[in-house]
């Protein structure tokens, strides 16, 4: 790319990341301040033709996307409906989707979707108005804005980024066939929002092609069912295990061989953070305490007929026996006839439990030997048996501790390490130079990194950011990864916060591009009169959100006569 034929601001790339509503309505503020900023002929939002969004992102990504289409699009009504839809007062998404996973008549209207929370989210998804109809709407984008699409999941086959994408290949390389192609216009916008916000350990994984078609009795259904790797179904999940930016995806989208010029400009809208809550073990107390083995036998000793449920029985019955021959004072007692009955019943029922535990113990632990036998390497049987003379207190610590180490690694650790891994290849890559922007929820929060000795804000941008901008940005990047509000979230107004940070941050980093545009590139005369320019306007915008973060979004959230409400 470099710098020939590079044109500042022309064509825009967005990524939007992963991270529940806390991306969401950080990505609604950027687009609604690029909506506002102008360069040239038009704002900028007009000028974004590639956008690649992930897991909450991809919430907001399909949602603008779809509104998009319609070259009338007044953005202020997108907007508020927006707004409107998820404000935690009418926010019914998780309500809706526990209510439809409840429900029998959800499951038998939609038999090819398998039980499952994802899926229940799924199909509250495609009731919303935000998220009705299929991937058709982008097979043919009626303008030159926002025309390569990208939502990202991730499959269960390979390991590799899944994209649901309107120009590149649909799915992944091993996955991609002309039988995929064939019904890649026919998925549902709420599958694609599913399958790329079903986060590991809070959901489980859609299956691709069973739970995305409802008539499977289509030839091309069938034809694709028939190829080896679809016949079982392959598992998709949030776009975040592979890639939480939507960098790859971008990246292919800039390069494709079909474009006449690449990308000059990728923003890159991250709510991920460098930091995480360290991992603690557990510290419980360790007494002494019975071994597995012997708390297993005792607890297996209850499965079986014991002599007191046979006695039972036998006292009962005999009690009834010896009363009806009137042994008891030559007559027959009523009161003995009760107690007789009582016991026979007791018995007879502990008897026969007894029987049915001892049958169903001697199936479980045959399946258990089973199960170690098929799935435990010969070689290491001896030592996962030699749990069996571990206290119980040991083994629960142990397990503690690798469930909750597990769980960190997860959703912690090996996020972050791709998260590097991508951004060391974007800034690597010497044809991006002067053409990345990496704006993050937490720029502008007035905390200081493990990885700087200070704020790092640009000391040329004036005013630094205030307390005030600095504490909503600090609210906004403390928003937790969920797809609901709780109260907490709604007593710190975090929704709003997000919209305005997403608005503000936008600011703040444009600014810096400009001056980093000005001091490592030779521009003509023109360009260095339309950035001057730009620089001004947002500088004006920047002194307003000092003084009110929300000023942007309250004006938004007005008549649609606001200057805000221009025309996307």
């Amino acid at each position: 790319m470099g710098t020939l034929n590079f044109k500042p601001f022309e064509s825009i790339g967005l990524c939007f990341s992963g991270g529940g509503y806390r991306a969401t309505f950080f990505a609604l503020g950027v687009i609604s301040y690029l909506n506002k900023v102008k360069y040239k002929d038009s704002n900028l939002l007009k000028k974004t033709e590639a956008m690649s969004t992930v897991s909450g992102g991809t919430l907001l990504g399909v949602a603008y996307a779809k509104a998009a289409q319609d070259p009338d699009l007044d953005f202020g009504d997108f907007f508020r409906e927006v707004y409107n839809t998820f404000k935690p007062e009418n926010d019914k998404l998780l309500e809706t989707a526990i209510k439809k996973l409840e429900d029998d008549a959800v499951w038998k209207d939609n038999p090819h979707k398998k039980r499952s929370l994802i899926n229940a989210f799924a199909l509250t998804y495609a009731e919303m108005d935000l998220y009705s109809g299929a991937f058709e709407l982008f097979r043919e984008s009626p303008t030159e804005h926002v025309k390569h699409l990208c939502f990202n999941a991730t499959d269960f086959s390979f390991g590799l980024a899944f994209r649901f994408q309107n120009t590149g290949r649909f799915g992944n390389y091993p996955l991609n066939t002309k039988e995929v192609d064939a019904l890649m216009y026919d998925v549902q916008l709420g599958d694609i929002v599913a399958s790329s916000s079903c986060f590991p350990l809070g959901f489980e994984p859609l299956v691709f092609p069973d739970d995305y078609f409802k008539d499977q009795n289509t030839t091309k259904y069938k034809a694709l069912k028939s190829l080896e790797r679809f016949t079982d179904g392959v598992g998709i999940m949030d776009g975040g295990i592979a890639d939480n930016q939507g960098i790859g995806s971008m990246i292919n989208i800039s390069e494709q061989k079909n474009r006449d010029r690449e990308l000059d400009l990728i923003v890159v809208n991250d709510v991920g953070s460098y930091k995480m809550v360290p991992w603690q073990q557990d510290t419980t107390k360790i007494d002494k305490s019975t071994s597995l083995k012997t708390s297993i036998n005792t607890w297996l000793g209850y499965f079986g007929v014991k002599p007191l449920y046979w006695i039972t029985l036998l006292v009962g019955v005999l009690l009834i026996v010896l009363n009806s021959l009137e042994l008891f004072k030559g007559q027959a007692w009523t009161s003995l006839y009760i107690i007789g009955s009582v016991l026979t019943g007791v018995g007879l029922t502990l008897t026969v439990a007894g029987i049915l535990l001892a049958i169903g113990k001697a199936i479980g632990i045959a399946s258990v030997k089973r199960l170690f036998k098929e799935n435990v390497p010969e070689p290491l049987l001896d030592d996962v048996l030699s749990f069996e003379k571990l206290g119980i207190d040991l083994i629960k610590r142990m397990l503690i501790d690798r469930m909750t180490s597990s769980a960190k690694m997860i959703n912690d650790i090996f996020l972050k390490q791709i998260r590097r891994l991508n951004y060391r290849i974007l800034y690597s890559e010497e044809n991006l130079k002067n053409k990345i922007i990496t704006s993050t929820v937490y720029a502008l929060n007035g905390k200081k990194t493990p990885y700087s000795n200070g704020l790092d804000y640009n000391k040329e941008i004036k005013p630094p950011p205030g307390k005030l901008l600095q504490s909503v940005g600090l609210t906004a990047s403390e928003t937790p990864t969920t797809l609901w509000w709780d109260e907490t979230d709604i007593r710190k107004n975090r929704m709003e916060t997000l919209i305005a940070c997403g608005q503000f941050t936008s600011c703040y980093e444009l600014m810096d591009y400009i001056i980093e545009l000005k001091r490592d590139l030779e521009l003509d005369e023109g360009e260095l009169k339309l950035l001057d320019d730009m620089y001004e306007e947002l500088n004006k915008d920047w002194k307003a959100f000092n003084e009110n973060p929300f000023y942007m979004t309250e004006a938004y959230l007005k008549v649609k006569s606001e200057p805000q409400s221009e025309n996307a």
